[in-house]
């Protein structure tokens, strides 16, 4: 609903990515790494209107303090369960018999 926001959101999820490369250097490169683009833009992306939904559900609180508890705390347990499910996933994948899944 707010293009400032969006814009915003956009950019702090995108610049994301060169902050973990310059973190976490690989000493290859393959790929499945340029994979984590997507990934990475797709998690943020679910997280932003997780946060963004709750804000909205919110709007109830008269105090602005209380309000940030609540959307802290529920949307957190919402990011927390998505974010488990995803790592366990890409656990998954290091038993597969493909390589390019492995690395």
């Amino acid at each position: 609903r707010s293009i400032p926001f969006s814009a915003a959101c956009l950019f702090v999820i995108l610049s994301a990515i060169p902050v973990a490369y310059v973190l976490t250097p690989a000493a290859k490169t393959t790929v499945a790494s340029f994979l984590a683009v997507f990934l990475i833009t797709g998690i943020g992306v679910d997280a932003v209107f997780v946060f963004e939904d709750f804000w909205e559900q919110g709007a109830r609180f008269r105090k602005s303090d209380t309000r940030l508890v609540y959307v802290f705390v529920q949307a957190g347990k919402s990011c927390l369960a998505t974010s488990m499910t995803t790592a366990v996933s890409f656990l998954a994948n290091l038993a597969s018999v493909l390589q390019p899944l492995r690395e």
